[in-house]
């Protein structure tokens, strides 16, 4: 009987370990919408959702457009390159993938190659003028 008790007792403690390791293990960063990003991408979808500060959210379906192209999951800060073009630069907590790049160009649906992240004319003159960070989701 005690070794039966003591049986039970070591199988509740691993799973209550197994448990507390799942938990652990899903914990990351959490950023709030409007506050540490103003646009989101959702890539699956192809819709890009901006969030601007004095206005009503606004939904872009960006359809045909796309190259192909992907962007890894996380936070990217919209930035100028060095020619004035917009580009997303991963920050140091946004986690890459082995070999993927941590600046993505921006490019008209026309102008884009298959690395960068093609977009309407339109969504990048917005996100030019009302975005800093950008949230992209899978």
């Amino acid at each position: 009987m005690n070794t039966i008790l003591t049986k039970l007792a070591f199988a509740a403690a691993l799973l209550a370990g197994s448990a507390q390791a799942q938990i652990d293990d899903s914990t990351g960063p959490v950023y709030t919408a409007g506050s540490q990003y103003t646009a989101s991408l959702n890539q699956t979808s192809g819709h890009w959702r901006l969030l601007p500060i004095n206005g009503q959210d606004i939904e872009i379906d960006i359809g045909r457009c796309a190259t192909g192209a992907t962007v890894p999951s996380g936070l990217w800060l919209l930035k100028n390159d060095g020619h004035g073009r917009l580009e997303l630069l991963a920050p140091s907590d946004t986690v890459l993938p082995a070999g993927a790049a941590d600046h993505i160009a921006l490019r008209t649906c026309d102008q884009a190659s298959g690395h960068d992240l093609a977009v309407p004319q339109t969504l990048l003159d917005l996100l030019a003028a009302n975005t800093g960070a950008v949230y992209v989701q899978n």
